[in-house]
């Protein structure tokens, strides 16, 4: 850089730093509720959401580190300030291995709840993109280390840059996509079931727009400004952005659940709708079960996909 613009640069640094603290903390209160209301997920998901949030914390270290190692050790050291320093670019790996966890977990649940004729070539092409743009992630940070100069880090927006935000754009547009596809194909004529499918839609909506925004947003900073530092702090951001999709989208099953029982409730009507974990030999299939309504004791079960791995353990 050969003039060092503070407002540019480091300043974003510091507001997406600070920024990023208060979503961590969303997140720590998601862990918090993830165990006090799930003691008995299974534990590959339990492994699942301590991994994430391992991934987390480790962003928030290497974060604050990068932050204290220029705004501190590098006060009044220009020189110092003119690279990137380890713990900023491994902050954006670890918010690329934690994204590519997120997006895997979506694109399993996908495969788990396509119909069989669709399993393959539905996930196959989620799942491309899903590791194309932990690909070009990592290619992005691997020159990130070898550049190192700030001022330099504009040669590689057409090789590596790019490719990596139009990738994290695509895979969660096609996550959201076939999650909503999926949902939207088990309409039925009973009202309660649609209204669930309804909200799943929207949860499915929702966390994609999260993270495809933050994602947009910092692929155009950079291409904009490639000389500032906004960049960076999204960067800092997102990765909260996808760790809290995956917290929210677990911790979601009870309020969904509570939220179906008080309608039921509120309108009289003698059919209530459960949630339940049908287990096949190889895979879950979550299902609705609609009691009958009357005295009878037949129920029929219609298979509803979600992007929760739904549980009532009751």
């Amino acid at each position: 850089m050969s003039h060092l613009d503070i407002g540019q640069t480091f300043g974003p640094l510091l507001v997406g730093a600070m920024l990023t603290m208060g979503v961590y903390g969303i997140t720590t209160l998601q862990t918090y509720f993830y165990y006090i209301y799930y003691p008995r997920d299974s534990h590959w998901l339990k492994i699942l959401y301590s991994n994430v949030r391992t991934l987390d914390t480790i962003h928030v270290i290497f974060m604050c580190h990068s932050i204290y190692y220029y705004l501190i050790k590098g006060f009044g050291n220009t020189n110092l300030l003119q690279q990137g320093t380890w713990s900023l670019f491994a902050s954006i790996a670890i918010n690329i291995v934690m994204a590519f966890t997120v997006q895997s977990y979506f694109t399993q649940r996908i495969y788990t709840l396509s119909p069989p004729q669709m399993k393959w070539w539905l996930s196959g092409i989620i799942g491309l993109f899903v590791l194309a743009h932990f690909c070009f992630g990592m290619e992005t940070v691997v020159y990130f280390f070898i550049i190192k100069d700030f001022s330099r880090l504009k040669e590689i927006k057409f090789i590596s840059v790019l490719p990596f935000g139009i990738t994290a754009i695509l895979s969660d547009v096609f996550v959201a996509t076939a999650l909503c596809f999926l949902l939207a194909s088990n309409h039925s004529e009973f009202e309660e079931t649609n209204l669930i499918i309804h909200r799943l839609i929207v949860f499915a909506i929702n966390r994609c727009i999260l993270t495809s925004v933050v994602a947009i947003v910092e692929v155009v900073v950079f291409t904009a400004l490639p000389n500032s530092f906004y960049s960076f702090a999204f960067d800092f951001i997102i990765g909260k952005m996808y760790a809290n999709s995956l917290l929210a989208t677990l911790n979601s099953r009870l309020a969904l659940r509570n939220k179906d029982y008080g309608d039921s409730e509120a309108r009289g009507i003698s059919t209530s709708f459960r949630l339940v974990s049908v287990v096949s030999q190889d895979e879950p299939i979550n299902a609705l079960q609609v009691p009958s309504q009357g005295n009878g004791t037949e129920s029929t079960r219609r298979r509803v996909p979600s992007e929760m791995d739904i549980d009532t353990n009751d």
